[in-house]
This record gives C-alpha cells, sequence and structure tokens, in this order.
C-alpha cells in the first residue's frame, strides 16, 4: 500500500503525536483525510467484527448500544424523490443488511461519543470533534475518548473480533506504512 506523502500525513500533527496515539491505541486506528473529497475527514475509526444478526445484537447489547426498529409504518424513502433536511429527519436510515434495524448513529459508549454505523460485517466506531465539534480533524480528546470506548471492548473481550480492514486504508497511519518512524 502506497502511504500518504509525509507533509501531508503529518500537516495536522507531529509524527511524535500520532506514534505516540497508535502505540497505546489497540482497537483504533487514525485515517488522515484523503484530501479533496466532500466530507473528507481525519479520524479515529474501529470496527468490531460479527457473524451473524444474533451476534450483533448481542455485541450491541454489550456496548450498551440499542439500534432502534423500523416497522411498516414508519416512512419509506422513495428512491429518486428529493427532501427537504427537515423532510429527511423523519426518516429512519436502516441497517443494510437488517432492513427492520435502524443505524445507531451518535451514540456513547463509555461516557464518550462515538459514530456507530452498522456495516455488513463489522460494527464501526468513528470518533472525531470531541472537543470542538469539528469532525474534520481530530485531537487529544477525540484520542482519550478513543481510549476509554477500547476499555469496554476489552472489559467484554472484543479483542478477536478486532476489524483490521482499516489497514488496507491510503490514509492509515499503520507501522507497515511507516516503519521508518514507527518504533
Amino acid at each position: 500500500m502506497q502511504r500518504l506523502p509525509d507533509s501531508y500525513m503529518f500537516s495536522q500533527h507531529t509524527r511524535q503525536t500520532l506514534t505516540a496515539w497508535m502505540q497505546q491505541l489497540q482497537f483504533f486506528y487514525f485515517l488522515r483525510a484523503l484530501g479533496g473529497h466532500a466530507n473528507d475527514d481525519d479520524t479515529f475509526q474501529a470496527g468490531i467484527l460479527y457473524d451473524n444478526k444474533s451476534d450483533l445484537e448481542y455485541k450491541l447489547e454489550k456496548l450498551g448500544i440499542a439500534p432502534g426498529i423500523i416497522g411498516p409504518n414508519d416512512p419509506q424513502l422513495i428512491p429518486g424523490q428529493s427532501y427537504r433536511g427537515d423532510e429527511l429527519a423523519n426518516f429512519k436510515v436502516p441497517v443494510y443488511s437488517y432492513p427492520d434495524m435502524e443505524q445507531p448513529g451518535v451514540v456513547s459508549v463509555a461516557g464518550q461519543q462515538v459514530y456507530v454505523r452498522i456495516e455488513s460485517t463489522a460494527i464501526n466506531f468513528s470518533v472525531s470533534g470531541t472537543a470542538d465539534g469539528n469532525l474534520y480533524q481530530v485531537t487529544e480528546a477525540d484520542f482519550i475518548a478513543c481510549l476509554q470506548i477500547e476499555k469496554v471492548f476489552k472489559q467484554f473481550n472484543l479483542e478477536p473480533f478486532k476489524d483490521v480492514s482499516f489497514e488496507d486504508s491510503r490514509g492509515c497511519f499503520l507501522p507497515s506504512n511507516y516503519s521508518d518512524i514507527y518504533q
């Protein structure tokens, strides 16, 4: 995997800061925005793998996450139709693999705000904006939030279910991509 140029990777945080963060985090990865894209943000990302719906529900329950239910009487988006922002707020976003389950969105884990999205094989966690609401850059407060969330992951022995697919991202700060500085 080709890494981002050092001048870009380290333009917001020093090599020492990123190295120190990643040496302490066991589940979360720092992902640098690739740049030039709408809603392209720096973030800490983690994922917990699951096998099926009952495994998903079990892990969500352990983490204190209760996704909503989407019933037949809930309003449904009509493909191709435009909606105003206030209208969109009336719709629940379904989990693609389980359309009767609502995406959790922003929830609290270990007293920390985290954006949670359920994908086809993993529960993904995204942390940014903890200190100032700026979702496009991470801070020390985000790093500390990740450490707190990881304590819950460890409490429930979720280490074997760590999603490592983030390592395939060009913007991921990894030992294999930055071995010359990651020590």
